[in-house]
């Protein structure tokens, strides 16, 4: 008998869990919405030994591609040697609330662990996959789940169709609750074309009534976001209807978003020379990769230059450029490879200033090798400087 052919998991989704920092908590909820992309948590594994034998089980079983039923006995036998698999008493670290029993035998609790990391990870390589092939399929239809008792809510997205990089995806990317089946599919825009507006029965309910999809761009009306207080952090959080708190977030957009937020805080407090030595690191190789994919009005850090935020009066010297500038730079005939310059083209002491009634605009002209460049940047939203033009020629 033919031995059954295995798929290698995408880099992607293994990336994305094995990047996560071990947390240990004693609620879910300490640990929160787009935390969860860079922070792995089990509830009530205080201690860091257990939290690591999940940790590290579950990367396995998600490198493997295991199921539940052959993940379960590498965690039963982690937890034994730790003395942890059957009920304990665990002491919230907070104090907060009074001591609880909890059992990690339970296949309800384990299921709960195992399905939540899974299919985030799978969400988040999704996503990154997505933004790397979303010139050729640049759409995303929402799937109808394969759960037999779906939520009311989340069928009224089937069907839908709209850009990878709208809104929309921000909060609405697949799984939207515990236990959440639903998926999305890239598809090409003449695809997209030949759907939209139409209608398809794709099978029957138990009444033997057709279940039928309308292809629409149109979201439908829910009734309004709601807001949901977190229990233990007191953080208010704003939650779409029809999706379970917490689960309100695009696992890979999330993390992204927040290594990028963290990097900006540090390279603010870094002495220039430090800051941009990190930078021409980062687009010497890894954003060269992660740059094209990004949605356009995500920005990444570029440049640190503490002249030029005194001069426009920013909040920070780091400067940034968008996803959406770095597109136009490319079809201006730009390769990705010229864009390894920003570092020491922003770090320039020769600037130019031109004060405006609206936002004033800094040029900045720097000479590397046999090229002039030249970058204009204004003020963006909250004080923050943005990359508006890049342009280069010869001396």
């Amino acid at each position: 008998m033919a031995e059954r052919k295995k798929f290698a998991v995408p880099a992607e989704v293994t990336g994305y869990f094995d990047g996560k920092v071990s947390t240990p908590a004693f609620s879910w909820a300490d640990v929160w919405a787009e935390e969860h992309a860079y922070k792995f948590t089990v509830a009530k594994a205080v201690e860091l030994d257990v939290l690591n034998a999940f940790r590290s089980t579950i990367s396995t079983a998600i490198s493997e591609g295991q199921g539940f039923e052959r993940w379960k006995p590498q965690i039963e036998k982690e937890l034994t040697r730790l003395g942890w698999w059957g009920p304990r008493m665990v002491t919230d670290p907070t104090g907060v609330q009074p001591d609880r029993m909890v059992n990690f035998a339970s296949d309800r609790r384990l299921k709960t662990t195992f399905w939540a990391n899974m299919n985030s990870a799978r969400a988040a390589g999704q996503w990154e996959r997505a933004q790397r092939s979303k010139r050729v399929l640049p759409y995303v239809l929402y799937v109808r789940t394969t759960s037999g008792d779906p939520r009311v809510e989340h069928l009224q997205w089937v069907g839908l169709i709209l850009p990878i990089d709208d809104p929309f995806w921000t909060t609405h990317w697949p799984p939207n609750g515990w236990q959440c089946k639903c998926q999305v599919r890239m598809i090409s825009a003449r695809e997209r074309d030949r759907i939209l507006g139409t209608e398809r029965v794709i099978g029957q309910d138990s009444d033997g009534n057709d279940i039928k999809i309308r292809y629409t761009d149109q979201v439908p009306d829910l009734g309004p976001d709601l807001q949901y207080r977190n229990r233990r952090t007191g953080e208010i959080s704003i939650v779409p209807p029809g999706i379970d708190p917490g689960w309100q977030t695009n696992p890979g957009l999330a993390r992204a978003s927040t290594l990028v937020q963290n990097l900006d805080t540090k390279l603010a407090a870094a002495a220039p020379e430090d800051a941009n030595r990190v930078l021409k690191d980062l687009w010497s190789d890894p954003y060269l990769r992660i740059a094209p994919r990004l949605p356009q009005a995500f920005a990444l850090p570029a440049g640190h230059n503490t002249g030029v935020a005194a001069e426009l009066g920013a909040s920070s010297p780091v400067i940034s450029i968008t996803g959406e500038a770095i597109g136009t730079l490319l079809g201006a005939g730009l390769d990705i490879d010229d864009l390894s310059v920003l570092p020491d083209v922003l770090s320039s002491t020769a600037v130019k200033s031109y004060p405006t009634d609206e936002r004033p605009e800094i040029e900045i002209i720097a000479r590397l090798g046999s090229v002039i460049w030249r970058s204009i940047l204004r003020l963006a939203q909250g004080g923050l400087m943005r990359i508006e033009r890049l342009e280069q020629g010869d001396k």
